[in-house]
């Protein structure tokens, strides 16, 4: 049995004794510490961890749910703010995941209690949908801005399913929220709870399965207007559209996708936390985003080919006057990322690690140095992970300012790497996971 973060002395975890009524769903969540995830000992057995959602919803509302649905969570291998400048990304969905047990209530309200959060959140379908007031939009972002912010994610999702005519029994529904996803660790903890909130939604109110692109999309709108954050459409689509043992290629701009076998030979993907905690949310990553708008503006305005940053060339950004330094340094980024992930999807299929992890590096680089989304904790993980050997390259993975480290190391090397990253009193990395690619999202 693994001692995770919410194991007491005695042996017995706060999850045990949360599913067995020794303990609320409060003394759980705050069991795990500061990054108040509740880490059972094994989500990789989704059956188990289903049932584990179920008992939690029995506990909570005193019923049992209707459904229970899956979404993963994901690493990036590479290309990284490059989603909403309509490039190309190559993630994997992760066996980290979250997972939504639900039932349709009889009286049109949503509530919803996370285990990673103290917090419960409960609004009208009737109000949220603005049909007292006729104003929809400004109804509903009234009422998502009354709620916790980790419930502004199902709020959004609820709202969105509801325009698009997707609508549960009476109109609401109950949700327990089981995850261990670490919340900000540039792992799609959020994408994982839009994508398993409409996986659930969905299958409450009996309407034929949508297209797994199209619950993406919703889920991304859900977040840019209900959560305040600017993101892409990458999180959520991996989440929603993976396939076991493949990486995906996502383009952003056509949102054509195709499947890249995970050739890792002697390989394996292992994820460093920092420990430092970010939210996409916050404005520096919403600056980034203004900056390549920005940018891509004054390039349009010269060269009417020019549509999004892909058809832009290296000596077109550093000759152009109009260009700050910083703008320039956010393109160059972006222009370079595009590249490197093709290279990157390429050697991934001929299984060429030592090529993916120089590519891997020259990511981190230039996302430290142009795109100055790293951290002095990201930084120094990197240098650990290349100080052993049999590692073949890491970078900074997600939006950024915190969270994760990837690595391409070496199945003999995976232990080295453990004790260098978490040895003494002050490890470098607050957890160390070894990942392994999931499928998409479903109802379990």
């Amino acid at each position: 049995m693994n001692q995770d973060a919410g194991s007491t002395p005695s042996g017995r975890s706060e999850y045990e004794r949360f599913l067995t009524g020794a303990v609320g769903a409060e003394a759980a969540c705050q069991a795990s510490g500061g990054h108040r995830v509740l880490t059972p000992f094994d989500f990789t057995n989704i059956a188990a961890t289903a049932d584990a959602a179920r008992a939690g919803f029995q506990r909570t509302f005193g019923r049992a749910a209707e459904v229970v649905a899956r979404a993963p969570g994901r690493v990036n291998l590479i290309g990284d703010h490059t989603d909403y400048t309509g490039g190309v990304v190559l993630p994997i969905a992760i066996d980290r995941a979250t997972f939504v047990a639900a039932a349709r209530s009889t009286d049109g309200r949503f509530r919803a209690c996370s285990s990673a959060f103290p917090e419960a959140a409960t609004w009208g379908a009737a109000q949220a949908a603005g049909e007292r007031s006729g104003e929809t939009g400004l109804q509903a972002m009234s009422v998502a801005e009354g709620l916790p912010p980790w419930a502004r994610y199902v709020f959004g999702v609820a709202h969105v399913l509801r325009e698009q005519g997707v609508n549960v029994g009476a109109g609401g529904a109950d949700m327990f929220i089981l995850s261990d996803i670490p919340p900000g660790a540039g792992l799609a903890s959020s994408a994982a709870l839009e994508v398993a909130a409409a996986t659930a939604l969905i299958a409450l109110s009996g309407a034929p399965a949508a297209a797994a692109l199209e619950v993406a999309r919703w889920c991304q709108r859900a977040e840019n207007e209900y959560a305040g954050s600017p993101c892409g459409v990458m999180d959520q689509t991996i989440s929603a559209c993976a396939q076991e043992g493949h990486a995906l290629l996502i383009d952003c701009l056509t949102m054509s996708l195709r499947q890249v076998r995970l050739n890792l030979g002697d390989a394996c993907l292992v994820v460093m936390d920092s420990g430092v905690r970010h939210s996409i949310a916050a404005g520096e990553y919403a600056a980034r985003r203004r900056d390549c708008e920005t940018g891509l503006a004054a390039l349009s305005e010269e060269a009417a080919h020019v549509r999004t940053l892909r058809d832009v060339e290296d000596a077109r950004i550093a000759g152009h006057p109009r260009l700050s330094s910083t703008v320039r340094r956010r393109l160059r980024h972006v222009v370079r990322e595009n590249q490197r992930v093709l290279e990157a999807a390429s050697a991934l299929e001929r299984g060429d690690m030592n090529a993916l992890g120089r590519l891997m590096l020259a990511s981190h680089a230039s996302l430290r140095e142009d795109f100055e989304v790293s951290c002095a904790e990201l930084d120094r993980l990197v240098e650990l992970a290349l100080s052993v050997p049999g590692v073949y390259g890491a970078r900074m993975t997600g939006g950024g300012f915190g969270g994760c480290v990837i690595s391409l190391v070496r199945e003999e090397a995976v232990d080295a790497l453990r004790a260098a990253a978490t040895a003494g009193p002050f490890p470098s990395a607050a957890s160390f996971i070894r990942v392994r690619s999931s499928g998409a999202a479903s109802v379990v």
